[in-house]
């Protein structure tokens, strides 16, 4: 409101003082051309020498606004038309979150040819158009995408294999990756993209070939989970070299070597991960490799110690019992009240013909936790001797 006082005074003011100085003196001006002449006074000579200028420059915005080239209407209209790019594509991300695949594609198509980043519109508008079904229009925004942005091959075509993958598509996912992975070596996401699609196939002797580059690049992936995959690499090749061997002892021997190769070819913390050696174990015993089992069972307990392995090394019939029964008998100097190892004792005693010694062990293991397998154990046990009543107290322990 002040201003607006002040800006009024001023006006008046600049008034009264044109006013007065037109009263004073209102003066003359002459112009002839030829046989006219115009005569006027000073003051309106100048107050029409101001009009004129005036509408010359309306005139001239006008011309240059009708013809696009006032740089201010140009700076208003391309930073509308950013705004609207925007608003569009904000849109068409919360149509796509939403599963409104139609109205995202419209949408993102739309804010593509308006946005200062038609990439990410495309790639948006090539996934709503796959979630729809329809590949060639996917493909044809794919080919957008990659050519609205200089440099954006990569993007666009990791996308690619996004959407091959969940098409399952997995082999031409793996064309696609190989092809990648041959410009770009070092580029890690693609890396963990191979690591996807060699595992969707199964393929896990490529996956065997690929995990020394996977750790030299320590940071792609978290220690756990570069340890849980080369332990399911290292599992699935023994499970895969298992199923083909034949049913003479010989080939059984062959496979058991094939096996152990791939079980020693291992990092060492793998080998000595329960997964693994429980299945490596496990697969010797389906060979009929006891001995073999349980002297690499017999060595790893020494560097890893769980109650299913030793659960595992007393259920193992080796051919040297004694020197099974010794190795157990080590262990109990540092862990006298473990209930696990006291049961493979008592199985190994036991089939090595000490039946007392055996019950010794079961009744101490049962002392200390009264476990069902023990139970069960002791029920054998008595039974042979023909302790038939004892057998039974120990089998319904067993039960409940």
């Amino acid at each position: 409101m002040k201003k607006l006082v002040i800006l009024v005074a001023g006006f008046l003011l600049v008034g009264l003082s044109f006013g007065y100085m037109i009263s004073l003196d209102s003066g003359y001006v002459l112009f002839s051309w030829s046989h006219y002449t115009l005569e006027t006074s000073f003051w309106f000579f100048v107050v029409m020498l101001a009009l004129f200028f005036v509408s010359v420059y309306l005139v001239l915005r006008l011309v240059l606004l009708l013809i696009g080239s006032d740089w201010r209407i140009n700076e208003w209209r391309k930073k509308r038309r950013s705004v609207r790019g925007q608003r569009q594509t904000t849109r068409g991300f919360l149509s796509l979150a939403q599963g409104q695949w139609h109205t995202a594609e419209r949408q993102l198509t739309q804010a593509a040819t308006l946005g200062d980043n038609p990439l990410i519109n495309y790639l948006g508008a090539a996934r709503a158009a796959y979630e729809q079904g329809d590949m060639d229009k996917s493909e044809h925004w794919l080919k957008e995408a990659s050519q609205s942005t200089k440099g954006a091959e990569l993007a666009v075509a990791i996308t690619q294999i996004q959407l091959l993958i969940s098409r399952g598509q997995i082999e031409q996912a793996l064309a696609v990756v190989l092809r990648l992975r041959k410009k770009n070596p070092k580029h890690k996401h693609l890396l963990k993209m191979h690591i996807k699609v060699l595992t969707e196939l199964e393929d896990w002797i490529a996956l065997k070939e690929l995990l020394p580059t996977v750790r030299k690049l320590a940071k792609l992936i978290p220690q756990d989970k570069l340890k849980e995959l080369e332990e399911k690499v290292v599992i699935q090749l023994m499970h895969r070299a298992a199923k083909s061997y034949g049913s003479s002892v010989a080939a059984a021997t062959g496979q058991a070597d094939v096996i152990a190769e791939i079980y020693n070819d291992a990092p060492k913390a793998v080998r000595l991960s329960e997964d693994v050696l429980r299945c490596y174990v496990d697969l010797l015993l389906q060979l009929k490799q006891p001995s073999k089992a349980e002297h690499v069972l017999r060595g790893a307990l020494s560097s890893v110690w769980h109650d299913d392995l030793i659960n595992l090394y007393g259920c193992i019939d080796a051919a040297d019992t004694q020197r099974q029964l010794l190795f157990a008998e080590q262990q109990l100097t540092e862990r006298t009240n473990d209930p696990m190892l006291l049961l493979a004792l008592g199985r190994i005693a036991n089939r090595a013909g000490n039946a007392d010694k055996a019950k010794e062990y079961l009744v101490a293991a049962a002392s200390i936790k009264a476990l069902p397998e023990i139970h069960a154990e002791l029920g054998d046990l008595l039974t042979k001797q023909g302790d038939f009543e004892g057998a039974c107290e120990h089998f319904n322990k067993a039960l409940f």
